[in-house]
């Protein structure tokens, strides 16, 4: 009669560690698609919260007249804006402050004509703790029949 010594019910100690090793990768896999998530969305929302700047301070543009579009005046319709530079002639250059966003308006007349006029925004933000972001646009003021 033979004794078998070998037992093959229950867990070892190795199927334990194997199955630990692999718990520990999937949650460190996981960990950072999450993080990576995270990441895009929170980068997502900081560029659609500088655009929605941008349209403001155009819509602003758009509903003034000509003659009274100044780098000041277009920001001044912004609530949220903290500190605006002075500049007080009709072209020139703005900068202003809306939390994290540093936005610089700049209102030059387009080919030296006083018809029209070439508006620059750049809004600068961060996007991590080492990275910026810079959104630039640009669009032209014309001068309204009725004002002339």
């Amino acid at each position: 009669m033979t004794i078998n010594l070998k037992n093959n019910k229950g867990i070892t100690t190795v199927d334990i560690g194997l199955a630990l090793i692999i718990v520990v990768l999937f949650a460190i896999a996981m960990t950072s698609l999450f993080y990576n998530a995270y990441l895009s969305s929170t980068e997502a929302k900081r560029t659609a919260n500088g655009l929605n700047y941008a349209v403001d301070i155009f819509e602003n543009i758009a509903n003034q007249d000509f003659s009274s579009v100044t780098p000041i005046s277009a920001l001044s319709g912004i609530k949220e804006i903290e500190d605006v530079s002075e500049s007080s002639s009709q072209t020139g250059s703005a900068t202003a402050k809306i939390g994290t966003y540093d936005i610089t308006l700049d209102i030059k007349n387009y080919r030296d004509t006083d018809k029209i006029k070439i508006i620059t925004l750049k809004i600068k933000y961060p996007v991590s703790r080492e990275n910026t972001e810079t959104i630039e646009l640009q669009r032209l003021k014309v001068i309204e029949k009725e004002e002339i």
